[in-house]
C-alpha cells in the first residue's frame, strides 16, 4: 500500500498531478527561499550552494517563493530574514510558519526528513562521509594557490586524496543504491558534488593552466562526464562565463575572456 503511494506521489511530482493543485502529498507549507542575486528566474547561478538546492526543489516538487536578496546591502531584506540570519547565509529557507534552515545542506536534510515522498536515494554505503563542501573549500585553495597542479602543492595533494576517495565510492555503488550511471537519477549526495565538481573542472585551468582529473581516478571521470550532462543539472548549470566571474572576487583576480566563452 505504501508503495503504491510512492510511486503515485513520484508521478505527481514530475507534474503529473491534478492541474492548478500542487502537489497532491505532503509538502511544506508556504515555503519561501532566499538565494543570492543571480538566482533570479530564468537565470543560471554561479553559486553551487543554490544550483544544488534548485535541482532539489525541482526534483521534490515542492511549491516556493524565492526571494533575491543581498544581505550586505541590507535593504529589501524580509524581517524574519533578519531576526533568523544574522550572518546572511544564503540560501536560507523558511517553511510551516516558524521553520528555517541555513544553507542548502541544511535544508535538504531537515525536508527530506519530514517529506519523504516522493523519495530520493541518500546515496550509495559511505555517502555520509563526503560532503560537497570539501571539493568547493579545496577548490578555492587551489585557485589561490601559485604553485602547480603536482605532489609540490599541498593543496594539489589533498584534492587527490578526495578524488581517489570519491572513486572508491563510485566503484562500491557499481550496480547497487547510489549508482548514478544506473539510475539516471540524482540522489542527494549527487545533488551535493555534481555542482561543485563542475564549478572546479570547468573554470581551473582559466585561473592556472594544467588541470586535468587524472586517469587513475577513471570512475569519477565517467560519473562526470555523465553527470554534467543530466537534463536537470543542465537547466540550473551556470555558465563558464558565470562561474569564472564568481571566483574572481574570491581570488582578487581578473580574467580576460575570449568572446567566445560563454
Amino acid at each position: 500500500m505504501r508503495l503504491g503511494y510512492n510511486r503515485r506521489a513520484a508521478k505527481k511530482a514530475n507534474g503529473k498531478g491534478v492541474p492548478g493543485r500542487g502537489p497532491q502529498y505532503p509538502h511544506p507549507k508556504n515555503m519561501q527561499l532566499c538565494y543570492k542575486q543571480g538566482a533570479e528566474e530564468g537565470k543560471m547561478s554561479a553559486d553551487p550552494f543554490t544550483v544544488e538546492l534548485q535541482m532539489y526543489m525541482e526534483m521534490k516538487g515542492f511549491p516556493h517563493k524565492v526571494h533575491i536578496l543581498n544581505p550586505e546591502a541590507s535593504k529589501g531584506l524580509p524581517e524574519w530574514f533578519r531576526k533568523n540570519n544574522w550572518d546572511g547565509i544564503l540560501p536560507m529557507t523558511k517553511y510551516d510558519k516558524e521553520q528555517y534552515k541555513l544553507g542548502s545542506a541544511e535544508t535538504m536534510m531537515a525536508l527530506e526528513k519530514k517529506f519523504k515522498v516522493p523519495l530520493m536515494s541518500h546515496g550509495g554505503m559511505g555517502a555520509g562521509r563526503f560532503r560537497g563542501k570539501t571539493v568547493k573549500n579545496l577548490t578555492l585553495s587551489l585557485l589561490k594557490s601559485v604553485r602547480p597542479y603536482d605532489s609540490t602543492n599541498p593543496d594539489w595533494v589533498d584534492l587527490l586524496a578526495e578524488f581517489r576517495q570519491l572513486d572508491e565510492y563510485l566503484v562500491g555503488c557499481h550496480n547497487k543504491e547510489g549508482d548514478y550511471l544506473k539510475a539516471k537519477r540524482f540522489s542527494l549526495w549527487d545533488l551535493r558534488m555534481v555542482p561543485a565538481l563542475y564549478s572546479l573542472v570547468a573554470v581551473a585551468n582559466y585561473f592556472k593552466p594544467g588541470f586535468a582529473i587524472p586517469d587513475e581516478v577513471s570512475r569519477l571521470r565517467s560519473y562526470c562526464n555523465h553527470a554534467f550532462e543530466d537534463p536537470i543539472f543542465k537547466k540550473y548549470c551556470p555558465s563558464v562565463r558565470q562561474i569564472v566571474r564568481y571566483f574572481e572576487p574570491k581570488l582578487n583576480v581578473r580574467i580576460m575572456l575570449e568572446d567566445s566563452v560563454v
